[in-house]
């Protein structure tokens, strides 16, 4: 059966009693995260139009006056890095990172719950853990970056935000599938697209 692009992924089932849909306390913090997520998808898509802007400007600046813009590259360099830290949010937020579960789905819906539960909870305290970290880290990122008139610290502050999210996100899906709601996934089968 072909599904339309932009459909939704197909819920599995995971052995646990069906739920109505959620629309209390859970309902609001996923919208607020799913709002998140668009912000960060288009600040991350900024940063890279303005990481192109400035680098066709310096390679015509190059050509016409054979003088390069000093301050591109370092520029370049942290639009890199917050894109990187933008993106990682959304990528995890729409499951676009590396899963393999072929064997977990061999194995039933009960494999299928603990393993995201496990999941869940593996990932929500490595962010608990970055968190945990940051007042240090920030606290290392001491003096000015080259030619950028911010501090060290500003390189990391779009990582910490993102890691707040998911942390909130993965013990928010935690909590989801512990009271049995299904896990949104992905249908990779040929008819699926």
């Amino acid at each position: 059966m072909n599904r339309p692009a932009g459909a939704p992924a197909r819920p599995i089932d995971t052995g646990a009693p069906a739920r109505p849909a959620d629309t209390g306390v859970a309902a609001r913090i996923d919208q607020a995260l799913g709002l998140a997520e668009r912000l960060f998808l288009v600040l991350a898509n900024l940063c890279l139009a303005l990481m192109f802007v400035l680098n066709v400007a310096n390679i015509a600046w190059r050509g016409l006056a054979d003088v390069s813009l000093k301050f591109v590259w370092p520029w370049t360099l942290l639009l890199f890095v917050w894109m990187t830290f933008f993106g990682f949010y959304v990528i995890y937020r729409r499951s676009k990172d590396i899963m393999v579960d072929y064997f977990v789905e061999l194995l039933g819906p009960r494999a299928l719950r603990a393993t995201r539960i496990l999941s869940d909870s593996l990932c929500a305290a490595l962010m608990l853990l970055m968190l945990v970290e940051a007042p240090t880290t920030l606290g290392n990122q001491v003096g000015d970056m080259e030619l950028i008139p911010l501090q060290r610290y500003w390189m990391s502050v779009p990582l910490f935000l993102a890691a707040t999210l998911l942390l909130v996100h993965f013990v928010l899906d935690a909590v989801k599938a512990v009271q049995g709601v299904p896990e949104p996934r992905k249908d990779y089968s040929v008819d699926a697209e």
